[in-house]
């Protein structure tokens, strides 16, 4: 009768991962990896012993029925190739690429165990990025659950800010956009340069209307400028290569650059009414 299987997955998200991260992620997965795989080793042994075969006869090919590896995907869309074994060249990718995406994978078939991680360098929070294990050894599905929710905890959180306050965010952009559209059409009907006297009228007559219009006017670059700050704050966020400190220098700069356009022609707008 075939044992029952254990299966856990793991969902991961709000996350930042270094290069040294991840190394020490690659080691707790060979070492998981490990532990189930010695046990498959032993039982794959008595089996063979008990269907005859001498001590002689039996070889590491005969009880390691176990598959494995490492898989990166870099921004250019190169991708590389690791056994568990090259550790060390699967850092020397770490340190000189942008990885966008990692796979680690293990199997083995004699107990029917399996472990999949994937993480997913995303603007978005979807479900890209999980861990699944499952296999007939329970005690090892639910431990190796364990440590890797242990070992995600003293990973860096990403910065939920953007993702919770959706709402107040795209709200806010939109008030300032309608507040400096609002008092540009002002000045423009008191300097007279562009708008004739009869749609002063209309502007004051009608300013329920009029910021409506301004509201759907404003909605669309509101949409643009929060997905642009999803774009600054991935749900998942790996941090490899050589330009990785350049990357960080210029978040901060584009993040300055959307405060200066947004708060700078409000602030201005303001000021013009005051001549």
């Amino acid at each position: 009768m075939k044992e029952l299987r254990e299966k856990k997955e793991l969902l991961i998200e709000n996350k930042i991962f270094t290069g040294n991260d991840l190394i020490s992620l690659i080691k707790l997965v060979i070492k998981l990896s490990d532990e189930i795989l010695d046990k498959s080793k032993e039982i794959k042994h008595k089996e063979l012993i008990h269907e005859g075969w001498t001590e002689t006869n039996i070889s590491e090919k005969y009880i390691n029925t176990s598959h494995s590896g490492i898989e990166f995907t870099s921004s250019d869309k190169s991708k590389y190739s690791f056994y568990f074994k090259e550790i060390s060249e699967a850092k020397d990718v770490l340190d000189t690429k942008q990885i966008i995406e990692v796979e680690l994978y293990f199997s083995e078939n004699v107990l029917d165990s399996k472990f999949v991680l994937k993480l997913r360098h995303t603007d978005t929070f979807s479900a890209s990025s999980y861990a699944l294990v499952e296999g007939e050894d329970r005690d090892w599905v639910n431990g190796t659950i364990k440590l890797l929710e242990n070992f995600l905890v003293t990973c860096r959180n990403q910065s939920i800010f953007v993702k919770k306050y959706k709402s107040l965010i795209l709200g806010s952009t939109i008030l300032l956009l309608i507040l400096f559209l609002h008092n540009l059409i002002v000045v423009f009907i008191r300097t007279k340069v562009i708008f004739p006297k009869i749609v002063g009228n209309m502007f004051s007559e009608n300013l329920i209307y009029v910021i409506m219009v301004l509201s759907l006017i404003s909605a669309t670059p509101a949409v643009l400028i929060y997905r642009w700050l999803i774009k600054l704050f991935p749900g998942i966020e790996i941090q490899t290569g050589l330009n990785y400190e350049h990357t960080k220098k210029e978040r901060r700069n584009k993040l300055f650059l959307l405060a200066i356009l947004i708060i700078v022609p409000t602030i201005l707008s303001f000021f013009l009414l005051r001549l």
